[in-house]
């Protein structure tokens, strides 16, 4: 007896070492880990121990972004900010030179024009007669927001731009309350950094294949309006022949004049915040709730640390009873989360916010045709889901939340923004194998 425990010590002692001692006990905890499983929507699935993955799990995987796919021929992948400087740049207050590719109006469009099947978003049009400008955007809910504040007078939708394509950029004038439109980069950086104006970024695109052309009128007795731009050959007839107006060519170019049907293609483009960059490591779900709600109008003007602290927090470490921990911080032993119908009550607090956890993937898409984001769970940049067992019950280790806010049914694909890896498209089937996990879902409409 004696032996075989001085036998057993100098194994022990062997082990440590060499350090196999650590490699036999990992073995161990690895294959208990393995064998142990439960029964999730009646799959047998491995259940890991308790530990909240984060940052290096963000860091070691990637979302799995896909380009938007279009019924196109040309096989070309779409663009995506690419600068174009077609002409010459303008002057603020001046003309300028953007040319159509022959110097004349286009009157038609290339034959492919009935044909082609490219996702598309309406671009809405505003007039006011107080500076006598024309405004246009593709954001429903800047459109909303300026016919509930009785801004100037809504012209309907103007045309239809592409997804994807050449940035048009947008510029906004303080001093005379303006607005500016151009594809050329040389002149929007000029005009932002020169001539007073402000830089607002990119509006929305322009159609690559060029079907149908966007003319810019230019009117040099205005101080304010002296830029135009349309797709109607009759009004620059009218506005160039009558009323002043000077051609400027083709400024670029729409899809179409008639767009695509909500029931195949939808995108409503909610903003992203970056949760890590904002420090807010374990503010997902808080994050993808302010998008939904600052689309739909509310707390446009909170940034996202002042919403997150507004939080209701769980007493007990469940996230059906509220939020675990601290939004601000995140480590592996704290189920660092907040589940739907805590997350519901807090949204109400501030909008029509409804759990509708459950639902199918196709009732989510129904949701964004109506324009309503959706907050829903899912996996770190949609990797496995790895359950775990935690002390209030059986939890995704690799817990995430991220707003859907678009769907093209011709390539099956959804759009999201997400709060780690930014907005992009992801194949529809990848998103739903992940949100049918358990369905958690909450919208704002």
């Amino acid at each position: 007896m004696k032996k075989r425990i001085i036998t057993l010590i100098c194994f022990l002692l062997f082990c440590i070492q060499t350090g196999s001692f650590s490699k036999v006990l990992a073995g161990s905890e690895s294959s208990v880990s393995s064998s142990s499983s439960i029964v999730i929507n009646g799959q047998q699935e491995p259940l890991y121990p308790a530990q909240k993955a984060g940052k290096a799990e963000a860091d070691g995987t990637r979302a799995p972004k896909e380009n938007l796919q279009t019924n196109e021929t040309s096989g070309e992948p779409p663009i995506n900010n690419r600068r174009v400087a077609p002409g010459v740049s303008s002057q603020q207050g001046g003309s300028g030179d953007i040319q159509s590719p022959n110097n004349r109006i286009q009157r038609s469009v290339p034959p492919n024009f009935a044909t082609r099947s490219v996702p598309s978003t309406p671009i809405y049009r505003f007039y006011s007669p107080r500076t006598q400008e024309h405004f246009f955007t593709f954001n429903a809910a800047e459109r909303d927001q300026l016919l509930h504040r009785g801004w100037g007078s809504y012209e309907g939708i103007s045309w239809y731009a592409p997804v994807n394509g050449d940035d048009i950029y947008r510029l906004y004038n303080p001093v005379t309350d303006d607005h500016f439109y151009t594809r050329n980069w040389s002149e929007y950086y000029t005009l932002s950094t020169h001539r007073g104006w402000i830089a607002e970024a990119v509006a929305f695109y322009s159609d690559t294949s060029q079907t149908v052309p966007v003319y810019r009128l230019y009117n040099p007795s205005l101080k304010t309006g002296s830029h135009h731009y349309t797709t109607s050959t009759h009004e620059v007839d009218v506005l160039t022949s009558q009323r002043g107006w000077h051609y400027e060519g083709v400024g670029w170019y729409a899809t179409s004049l008639t767009g695509q049907s909500d029931n195949d293609y939808n995108f409503i483009g909610v903003k992203n915040y970056n949760q890590y960059a904002l420090g807010a490591p374990s503010g997902c779900e808080g994050a993808s709730l302010l998008q939904a709600l600052q689309y739909k109008g509310a707390l446009t003007n909170w940034s996202l640390r002042q919403f997150l602290n507004t939080i209701p927090k769980s007493s007990n470490g469940d996230p059906n009873n509220g939020f675990v921990g601290s939004p601000f911080t995140e480590n592996s032993w704290t189920y660092s989360a907040i589940y739907p119908a805590p997350l519901t009550s807090w949204g109400q607090q501030f909008g029509n916010v409804q759990n509708i956890s459950g639902s199918s993937v196709d009732n989510l898409l129904n949701e964004v045709k109506n324009n309503n984001p959706v907050v829903t769970w899912v996996t770190i940049n949609f990797q496995p889901v790895r359950w775990g067992r935690w002390p209030f019950g059986i939890a995704v280790n690799n817990n995430h939340a991220v707003t859907l806010d678009g769907y093209n049914r011709s390539s099956n694909q959804v759009h999201v923004s997400d709060p780690i890896s930014g907005s992009y498209w992801l194949s529809k089937t990848t998103f739903e194998s992940i949100y049918n996990a358990r369905q958690y879902a909450v919208v704002a409409r």
